[in-house]
């Protein structure tokens, strides 16, 4: 999943929300928020449903695309590029 993207990627290209996100900050690759008692918390989350994922309606979803393009235009990382990839030759044998 393109957890850096969330709000892009996600949110706005499938109209798809995490609802109830338990560890404290945004929705973050599992590897990045914390330790292991994180990463059990979420995993409890998603198996008894608190934190599920939710189709957004046509109105959330202007909502969310609104919200995204304003914190974008404050300068908050809304739309972050992803890296370049090196296209250096690979040496031959």
């Amino acid at each position: 999943m393109n957890y850096t993207n969330y709000k892009q990627k996600i949110v706005e290209h499938r109209s798809f929300t995490l609802v109830s996100w338990p560890v404290p900050g945004l929705v973050q690759n599992p590897s990045k928020i914390g330790g292991r008692p994180e990463v059990n918390k979420l995993l409890d989350a998603f198996w008894d449903g608190t934190c599920h994922w939710v189709k957004l309606t046509d109105e959330e979803f202007l909502v969310r695309m609104k919200d995204n393009r304003a914190c974008a235009a404050r300068g908050e990382p809304v739309y972050v590029p992803r890296k370049r990839r090196n296209r250096a030759p690979l040496k031959q044998r």
